[in-house]
């Protein structure tokens, strides 16, 4: 058509004869086309990844003027805590920078079921009202609370979310004004949240009214989460000045036990920050060091096809010289090389998008250990296929670049002069190829490097001693409701019963029962600690310890060593003892060289004392890669001094209503299990049993992010390990077949085998000894990324880097076998005459 451009016609040509030149190289297309997909496709996942739990925009209106309200306090080193009702309210009603502010916290309940069939347990957030406004969500059903709602003594609501309407009650849209059982109490469903609305996270399947009493608040009881949305032209910076100038005067709107010396003494600040940086959590360091060996890996990736499009070049000498010889230009060959580029990356790049898809579907299906938060959100989106496509397209012009520019240099005369019998390789060529070698096997080393520093971390980790026998321990949770059980000595009636019916179970030694387990994720208790005899100095600015609850024989079940004393005895649902046992850290802190029994504590100011009856060995509560918490036990019976509305410490009959049991036996715990349910059914038919789980997944579970990264980590370097040997393979197979003639020479005047495969090897050896020294520095960089998340091993670790060395030196070597044994087998006469 003589109306199209002639430029267009030009692209038609180019692109035909790049295609037809692929479609005569199947073998060589094919292992491009996988390479390219493999590197693309692991980029892209965990781009998406990256973008969707840390660069996507939050499901809210302005995302970016949420901001979560938390304080900091100078006690026990630095100290994050949240918001009291008493700072709620307080900020919500006097700041001049927010728009709204709300409160929520994160707790489970028991979701009844139909027939007295067991419930369910499952995650739900006490939310105020305001909350809402806040977020400026809208319900796909129904409505959301009212500030009336939001008060003591109102009807129980419930807001129910997308998921949990579509499971438990078929999508039904008369659900809003049912009733449902919620902790054996009848709850109204007012509305139902959409599927976008994750908050506080994706696990949220209810929202209940938190319930705050302006009359009746403890200021220093810092339980709720605070959000906030930023009025236009306001900062955070300045959001966080105007709540310090409002913290000042807290004490003063709401008199407790959060005064001004108590601000003053612990140094407390609030702080302002993004909703994002909260959501995200720690969990960023490994995404972005994950996806930094992804991007190593493409760039192995194209290294090796750049590798495959030389030696391709060198094989393909003849065709060149004929196309010069007709006429073709140097902007010709190099533009057919780039379009060769072009589709096979683009082909690469479509394999690597299901790759991609595959992989993430894959990684939320899989039970990892590790909380990812906004998983969910993860997916193929737009701004992902952007990046895939800007990764292609990178890859590419990565690989295309140079071949491209060494065909726009070829001249007929240079091609024909490497045509003949004197034919002998390009320096620049063997130059380039090397280079791309070296650049491969450094790589190699940095992600073999973090492997190993990652390895070692793990295997450090589970070195280390919890302080209790994991092994044959079974541990159940459940919550018992204060409906079924409406007074601390019920519900501790109940726990002893189903304490001492564990323990007549065969093959049971010994059953006991905890507030919070050693490892678990369950929210724990933290609270300041008076000891008696300290000097008022001290006393004035209390150490915040956490605090457990626990039964008589829970330290027998656990295999927690009692150092000195005796137990808890036996509660009987009517005596509140006032005893405590303490842990060997503890007791060391406060009582060093002396012993700690009988000493006395209390939990507030003129509240009664608690005297110690035991001091146990140390147990990891919080972590593996953590010190061993300083841990107060109190009984399951009892309550620390527990202020008034006017301020004085009274004693209140406490028993915590959710529980671990924990039944140990001589053999396999997981034979337990069956037994362990049946006799925990006796509490309530339709009361939700779970965490069912050994006391060693517990274990294994608190090393889930280091071995989560450690897989990663570990995967990547195998796959740059293959590709540095398919490397490696390549050029020095290429490099014989190149210099067979001067082999068979060498041959002839008498080299012996052994001497051929040494040169051949040399040459391997030369460019791993290149890449390991360009490497080292490049893996000095990636360790301190990799420093937050190593534990036990230094990220300069000489060890794991000489190691992760001599790996690379092994893989050369392997890789260079069967080219050297080519090489020591060449036939002298044959090959000479033939040349």
């Amino acid at each position: 058509d003589s109306r199209r451009p002639r430029w267009f016609d030009q692209l038609t040509r180019d692109v035909r004869y790049a295609l037809r030149g692929l479609i005569r190289s199947p073998l060589f297309s094919a292992a491009a086309v996988l390479t390219f997909g493999l590197g693309i496709g692991a980029t892209t996942a965990v781009f998406s990844l990256v973008y969707g739990v840390m660069l996507q925009p939050l499901p809210f209106p302005r995302p970016e003027r949420l901001m979560d309200l938390s304080h900091t306090l100078e006690v026990s080193g630095l100290l994050r805590v949240d918001q009291s009702d008493a700072t709620y309210l307080h900020y919500r009603r006097a700041n001049h920078v927010f728009t709204a502010v709300g409160a929520y916290q994160t707790t489970a309940v028991n979701l009844g079921a139909a027939g007295g069939a067991p419930g369910e347990r499952v995650t739900a957030a006490q939310t105020t009202a305001s909350a809402f406004q806040v977020l400026g969500v809208v319900p796909l059903l129904g409505r959301v609370f009212s500030d009336a709602e939001d008060r003591p003594g109102h009807a129980p609501v419930a807001l129910v979310g997308q998921r949990l309407w579509t499971t438990r009650f078929g999508s039904d849209p008369a659900i809003v004004g049912r009733a449902v059982r919620i902790d054996g109490v009848e709850h109204q469903v007012i509305g139902v949240m959409p599927a976008s609305f994750a908050f506080p996270d994706a696990r949220t399947r209810l929202w209940l009214p938190a319930d705050i009493d302006p009359a009746r608040t403890n200021s220093a009881v810092f339980s709720y989460r605070g959000i906030a949305r930023l009025r236009d032209g306001i900062t955070p910076e300045a959001a966080q000045r105007d709540l310090q100038a409002l913290l000042l005067t807290v004490p003063e709107a709401f008199p407790g036990r959060l005064t001004a010396g108590a601000i003053a003494a612990t140094k407390m600040r609030t702080v302002v920050r993004p909703v994002r940086d909260t959501v995200v959590g720690d969990i960023g360091r490994v995404l972005w060091v994950v996806l930094g060996a992804a991007a190593a890996l493409l760039l192995m990736a194209c290294a090796n096809v750049a590798n495959l499009f030389l030696v391709r070049a060198a094989g393909r000498s003849h065709d060149t010289a004929v196309r010069l010889a007709l006429g073709a230009g140097r902007g010709a060959l190099s533009r057919s090389v780039l379009f060769e580029g072009l589709l096979l990356a683009g082909a690469g790049g479509i394999l690597g998008l299901g790759l991609a898809a595959a992989g993430i579907a894959l990684l939320q299906s899989l039970e990892t250990g590790v909380s990812i938060p906004r998983l969910a959100e993860v997916g193929i989106n737009g701004a992902v296929l952007a990046a895939a496509a800007g990764t292609t397209l990178l890859a590419a012009l990565l690989v295309g670049i140079f071949p491209a520019f060494r065909a726009g240099r070829t001249g007929l005369m240079s091609v024909l002069s490497q045509s003949g019998r004197a034919m002998t390789p390009g320096r620049d060529r063997h130059r380039a190829q090397r280079a791309l070698v070296v650049i491969q096997m450094a790589l190699a080393l940095v992600l073999v490097t973090g492997a190993g520093l990652m390895g070692r971390s793990w295997q450090n980790l589970r070195s280390v001693r919890p302080g209790f026998d994991a092994q044959s321990a079974y541990t159940l949770r459940v919550a018992l409701p204060r409906a079924a059980y409406p007074t601390a000595g019920d519900a501790a009636r109940a726990v002893v019963s189903a304490l001492d019916d564990l323990a007549a179970l065969p093959g049971v030694s010994a059953a006991g029962a905890v507030a919070k387990l050693p490892l678990d994720d369950e929210a724990r208790r933290d609270t300041a600690v008076f000891v008696s005899g300290r000097s008022m100095a001290m006393a004035a600015l209390p150490v915040i310890h956490q605090l457990n609850f626990a039964s008589p024989r829970y330290f027998e079940a656990m295999g927690i060593p009692l150092l000195s004393g005796r137990t808890f005895e036996r509660p009987d649902g009517q005596r509140a003892a006032l005893e405590v046992i303490v842990t060997r850290a503890f007791a060391e802190r406060y009582w060093k060289g002396e012993s700690a029994l009988g000493k006395q504590m209390h939990f507030a100011p003129g509240g009664p004392e608690f005297t110690v009856v035991a001091v146990t060995g140390d147990v990891q509560g919080t972590g593996l890669d953590q010190k061993p918490d300083q841990m107060v036990y109190l009984p399951l019976m009892i309550a620390p001094g527990v202020a008034d509305s006017s301020g004085n410490a009274g004693l209140e009959r406490f028993t915590p209503r959710e529980l671990a049991f924990v039944a140990r036996t001589t053999g396999d715990p997981h034979v337990l299990a069956g037994p362990v349910e049946l006799t925990l059914r006796k509490l309530a038919p339709d009361l939700p049993l779970y965490h069912a789980r050994t006391m060693g997944e517990v274990v294994a579970h608190s090393a889930a992010r280091t071995s989560f990264t450690l897989q990663l980590l570990g995967i990547a370097s195998l796959a740059a390990l293959l590709l540095g040997a398919i490397g490696i393979y390549a050029v020095i197979a290429h490099m014989v077949a190149l210099r067979r003639r001067e082999i068979a020479v060498r041959i002839a005047l008498g080299a012996r085998p052994l001497d051929v495969r040494r040169m051949v090897a040399r040459q391997a050896l030369g460019l791993t000894a290149f890449g390991v020294i360009l490497g080292l520095g490049a893996a000095e960089l990636l360790t301190r990324f990799l420093a937050a998340l190593l534990f036990g091993v230094a990220r300069g670790d000489v060890v794991t880097f000489a190691t992760a060395a001599m790996v690379l030196v092994t893989v050369a070597l392997l890789a260079s076998w069967l080219p050297a044994r080519r090489a020591a087998s060449v036939d002298p006469a044959a090959t000479l005459q033939a040349e």
